[in-house]
């Protein structure tokens, strides 16, 4: 099947991806897989970090095909594939193998394949139509960033019963990654009560989730903290009870401005940034036996050196996040059930570009201007039942 792709080269410009659109050919379903027809797919910071480093680096290769949180219409079943039918709307979200030990007890985010079969991918469902040279493709097992794309059927959430309008597939589609990430960060894995004080560094997509799930749990404190004042408004807006500009030239520390809000400092940080200084002092600005919860992707080789004798009679605990601890079959109809009911605004943060315009939307994600950019593929045929 021939299909236009954003296709990532190997960047020319240090941390800078380098992508253009291509035309490439996608292969029919194995037997685990399913041929979709992508109408929309979210732009991640991950797409863009993964796209940024040197080959080899983390084990990337190029040329390859990102994006991961896509959403479509199915064209075709592979013979082991029973959660989808031909016609059926549906939701991507990440790869798991469904046999480990960590995706047998609920965990499918730390699958033990998760790393290779998310952040590389395979060779195979897709390559370049001129040289027929293979793509990496099944980044997070869809790599989205095309009209078509054959995904692996464990990134699938069948939407049939979802959606009410085929316009929400582009709605809905960032919900799998960024904002279910946000949201299993407070829900799953820092399990907030409403006694909880939440600072949230960081206010994209992840932030955000986490924002509205801390208010949906009714933690009675949440501080939102960004560098750009719009996204701040918002955040007051949405539930945060305090905001913190980095910006602004009253800012010293994060733990002095966290303790001038609440003297024992936040229960819960989420970390969404991955700049170094805000990672070393959310440690800081936690209580005792606060949770810090890192999510944000850090410098690469970043070590985090802390005074282990105060951490451990503090009694902190420090927690990584991948896809906050969700299953996505039950984490992403959750968030759309608060869609409904008024408590998710999706639309608050989406803005959507067509696929060939993904400069702009890139540099709105660099500029801080959009929270949430969502690529649409217009498709003279789309498919929908």
């Amino acid at each position: 099947m021939n299909a236009k792709a954003i296709v990532s080269w190997e960047p020319v410009q240090p941390l800078s991806p380098n992508w253009s659109i291509e035309e490439v050919q996608v292969n029919p379903p194995g037997d685990d897989e399913v041929t979709v027809q992508i109408h929309a797919s979210g732009i991640c910071h991950t797409d863009v970090a993964l796209s940024a480093v040197p080959e080899g680096a983390l084990g990337i290769e190029y040329p390859k095909v990102v994006g991961h949180e896509g959403a479509g219409v199915v064209l075709a079943c592979g013979k082991n594939v029973q959660s989808v039918e031909v016609g059926d709307p549906v939701l991507l979200s990440f790869y798991s193998c469904s046999k480990c030990a960590q995706c047998e007890t609920s965990h499918p985010a730390y699958c033990d394949y998760f790393a290779p079969k998310n952040y590389i991918g395979q060779q195979g469902p897709m390559h370049m139509s001129t040289d027929k040279k293979p793509l990496w493709s099944q980044f997070f097992g869809q790599s989205s960033f095309a009209q078509y794309s054959t995904v692996h059927k464990s990134t699938i959430v069948n939407a049939k019963t979802l959606i009410r309008d085929p316009s929400e597939l582009k709605l809905f589609a960032p919900l799998g990654c960024g904002f279910q990430t946000g949201m299993g960060a407070i829900r799953n894995i820092a399990q907030a009560v409403p006694d909880d004080v939440v600072m949230i560094s960081g206010l994209g997509a992840v932030g955000m989730g986490s924002l509205m799930t801390a208010k949906i749990t009714r933690c009675r404190i949440i501080i939102a903290i960004d560098r750009v004042q719009s996204r701040l408004d918002l955040a007051k807006e949405l539930g945060a009870t305090h905001t913190i500009n980095t910006n602004h030239s009253d800012f010293s520390t994060l733990d002095n401005a966290v303790r001038s809000i609440v003297a024992t400092g936040a229960s819960i940080a989420i970390e969404t940034t991955g700049v170094a200084s805000i990672i070393e002092q959310s440690i800081q600005s936690t209580c005792a036996r606060g949770k810090i919860l890192y999510i944000g992707i850090p410098p690469q080789n970043y070590s985090l050196h802390i005074n282990l004798s105060e951490h451990m009679n503090k009694g902190r605990s420090i927690l990584g996040c991948i896809e906050g601890d969700c299953n996505p079959q039950i984490a992403i109809p959750q968030m759309i059930q608060w869609y409904r009911e008024g408590k998710f605004p999706l639309e608050r943060f989406v803005e959507y570009f067509d696929a060939t315009d993904y400069p702009k939307a890139l540099e709105g994600l660099k500029q801080g201007n959009v929270i949430k950019p969502v690529l649409v593929w217009n498709h003279q045929d789309p498919k929908l039942t």
